[in-house]
């Protein structure tokens, strides 16, 4: 395509849709459309059809309606209808005089991250401008689960790994002209986290996210395209003030999200700085943390203290996250100053030093941390502060398709912290508050005949999975149908580590013996 000059601002917005949120993104990108145009940016979408045959096509929203145009357009004239997208479409290329639309059998094979890398070298190449935003719109479940933004044809979803390692390569292509990739909108569920902001650190300035749920349609994007047009419009011969405003950004999304609660949702939302000192502030802390609460396990009363302050802490999906802020607050607030207590005080001072770091800008004027602002509306997150981290109460299920542990292993919030990683809490933690298994006994059997059965039928007994934590799972069985129904596909509760093992009376073996 003929090579486009740079513009001020190339926005992007990558709809993640092939899967069940095709109808409420198609909607959202005719509200982009609804938006206008200005003339210094570009509006790049991607949006991938969840009906087999239909191809992934990249739009440009923003183009001016006349050849020749010279002003901005921003928002409804006396004629508010919304205009079709047909004429924006600038991938798959559209053959002049082509009367039949036809695509090669393999042109949709991408998988999600391939997609997303392909999206960025369009914007990039085609698109260039001095600043970028990029909006992620999709299912999330990325933090452990390694499923980001799922694709159901073909079936793949984009790792945190992979995920950074894009967005690394985004940013160093575009820092070879002094190009910024300013903000990463997360619109997605359990993104704003800390192994998030770890993995990110310096491949922009902003992250935009929500610990808990997120709706497709709680960000008003008309509005905010708006909010940006007009910046760029009242500043042509001057410098826009990002900060202010990625912060404008976040109060609009908090606005329109507020009235989810008359739909019985509440929500949560976190503007995050991705500048590497302002996220490593938070290495020394948790390596403080980590250490004060290994020590803790080993301390009965301190194990008790931990359990506590986890089941009291504000958690997300299925209880595989919690906020960190909240952790502390809660255990904090239960631990002894005194010095006669070492293993208590220890962890008390840990969790202030993390709460200190964790204060947002907003509150904290001297603060050194990650969280810009930080916001909630309704019961189920009043006790969001804004980063979460992967805390869930047993260990996960692992097999072929899932390795949770393994994932976790990888990523630059683990490797950051080396020897004092929250994984080795992690782990810790799993082994230490498991309940041990519940003793047989059988009265006209000794316990050596019972034993020696129930070994016997361990050997050929596949264990029970805690939860599952695939992008299928995150799709069909979680939470997404029903964001309410907390339970999911399940039935037990989530927060009971019990051993794994088999386990039966003793006459209940009867059943299996010959």
């Amino acid at each position: 395509m003929e090579y486009k000059e740079k513009k001020k601002w190339t926005l992007m917005f990558f709809f993640a849709s092939d899967n069940n949120l095709t109808s409420s993104m198609l909607y959202q990108l005719k509200a982009i459309k609804t938006a206008g145009y200005q003339l210094e940016t570009n509006v790049l979408v991607h949006f991938d059809p969840h009906e087999r045959g239909v191809p992934s096509m990249i739009f440009e929203v923003n183009k001016t309606e006349k050849a020749g145009q010279t002003e901005s357009k921003i928002g409804d004239d006396e004629n508010p209808t919304v205009h079709d997208l047909f004429g924006d479409q600038i991938e798959p290329a559209i053959t002049p005089g082509q009367t039949r639309r036809t695509y090669s059998a393999d042109y949709d094979q991408r998988s999600a991250g391939q997609a997303l890398t392909h999206f960025l070298e369009v914007s990039r190449k085609d698109y260039p401008a001095e600043k970028y935003m990029l909006f992620l719109v999709g299912h999330g479940l990325v933090v452990g689960g390694d499923a980001f933004l799922p694709d159901e044809n073909p079936q793949s979803g984009i790792s945190l790994v992979d995920l950074g390692r894009i967005l690394r390569d985004f940013h160093d292509e575009i820092d070879k002209d002094g190009e910024v990739l300013e903000l990463i909108g997360m619109h997605s569920c359990s993104m704003s986290a800390v192994e998030v902001a770890y993995q990110l650190k310096g491949w922009a300035s902003y992250m935009l996210g929500s610990e808990g749920m997120s709706f497709v349609g709680a960000w008003p994007y008309r509005q905010m395209l708006q909010k940006i047009f007009y910046a760029i419009e009242q500043r042509k011969s001057g410098t826009i003030e990002v900060p202010e405003l990625m912060k404008s950004l976040h109060e609009l999304c908090l606005h329109n999200s507020a009235d989810l609660i008359f739909a019985g949702y509440s929500s949560d939302l976190c503007l995050v700085s991705l500048d590497p000192k302002r996220v490593e502030a938070l290495t020394g802390p948790i390596e403080k943390l980590t250490e004060a609460l290994l020590a803790g396990l080993n301390d009965d009363r301190g194990k008790e203290l931990i359990l506590l302050a986890h089941w009291k802490s504000q958690s997300y999906y299925q209880e595989l996250y919690t906020d960190l802020f909240d952790f502390c607050l809660c255990l904090g607030e239960s631990c002894s100053e005194s010095d006669s207590n070492r293993v208590q005080k220890a962890m008390k001072l840990a969790c202030e030093s993390v709460i200190e770091v964790l204060t947002p800008e907003t509150i904290g004027e001297k603060s050194v941390g990650p969280i810009v602002q930080a916001d909630f509306c309704g019961p189920d997150c009043q006790y969001s502060y804004g980063l979460s981290i992967y805390f869930p109460w047993t260990r996960p299920y692992e097999d072929a398709r899932e390795h949770v542990i393994r994932n976790y292993q990888s990523y630059a919030f683990v490797t950051s912290l080396c020897g004092a990683s929250w994984l080795k809490f992690l782990e810790a933690y799993f082994e230490k508050t498991m309940r041990p298994g519940r003793e047989i006994v059988a009265d006209n059997e000794s316990a050596d005949d019972v034993q020696e059965t129930l070994r016997a039928l361990r050997s050929g007994y596949i264990p029970i999975p805690v939860q599952s934590s695939s992008y299928e799972t995150a799709l069909t069985r979680s939470g997404k149908v029903s964001p309410a129904d907390a339970s999911g596909f399940y039935s037990y509760t989530f927060i009971k580590n019990y051993p794994r093992d088999l386990s039966m009376t003793a006459r209940a073996m009867k059943v299996f013996r010959r």
